[in-house]
């Protein structure tokens, strides 16, 4: 996959700014791998997938 993906995230096309790896994005309810994703994209993918979390902040964003 590092390979594939040129060692760049696969949302931001830019490789992790910590310095860190990649990480292994994956399907929480179903296990299968998505790809390689920075610190920071992966971390505002997991906000994007708590759909709770999402109505709430569309809702504040929509009150501005």
């Amino acid at each position: 996959m590092v390979v594939a993906s040129k060692g760049v995230c696969t949302i931001c096309e830019n490789p992790c700014g910590t310095g860190q790896r990649l990480s292994v994005d994956h399907d929480h309810a179903t296990g299968r791998v998505r790809g390689l994703l920075c610190r920071r994209c992966n971390t505002k993918l997991e906000s994007l997938e708590n759909l709770e979390w999402r109505r709430k902040a569309e809702q504040y964003l929509s009150q501005s």
